[in-house]
């Protein structure tokens, strides 16, 4: 788990201490980028999302409450940062195959093996088939190794609700990765 930053840097920068928000930026980044980076499997989006996170947090920071970690508060705005690219992106993509007029079809035959993809292809493809927060509580217990509490904080749901939530999005990756395995 990450370190936090002290405490007086964190009251610096909500008193507007700008010398003190870059102490901020410099701790956190790795962290943020790379916890967007789980969400997009792309490092130049991850990029973009640290850095809307950022301005995020710098925007809101006089707003920041020493209820929470700050950690739980700026990786709940990394979160919601994701969720807003994530679903600018399909919307894109939905629109761009409208306007083609492109049409899905659902192959009823087995995929070759020298065709089939990589594990961490299909693991993204069946990431992508979950909710935005099956998908962000999956990610965050299990590649980020944040407890169900921290979760739970982070994605503004009770803990019953985040162990369900990981629960039923184990279930449909269980179940989307060996279908496609023992197709």
């Amino acid at each position: 788990m990450m370190k936090e930053i002290d405490d007086i840097t964190v009251i610096n920068a909500t008193a507007g201490d700008k010398n003190a928000f870059q102490l901020i930026v410099l701790h956190y980044a790795q962290a943020v980028n790379r916890l967007a980076y789980r969400y997009t499997a792309d490092a130049s989006y991850a990029e973009d999302i640290a850095q809307e996170t950022f301005i995020k947090a710098y925007q809101a920071i006089g707003r920041y409450q020493a209820q929470a970690k700050f950690s739980t508060w700026l990786l709940r705005i990394t979160t919601n940062s994701a969720i807003d690219y994530l679903r600018k992106a399909n919307r894109q993509m939905a629109q761009s195959l409208d306007e083609e007029g492109a049409q899905l079809e659902i192959a009823d035959h087995v995929i070759d093996t020298g065709d089939r993809m990589d594990l961490n292809r299909r693991l993204s493809v069946a990431l992508s088939d979950l909710s935005d927060v099956e998908r962000l509580a999956i990610t965050m217990k299990h590649h980020q190794g944040y407890s169900i509490d921290e979760t739970a904080k982070v994605l503004n749901i009770k803990n019953n609700a985040c162990k369900q939530t990981i629960f039923r999005a184990v279930k449909k990756l269980r179940k989307q990765l060996t279908s496609e395995v023992n197709a």
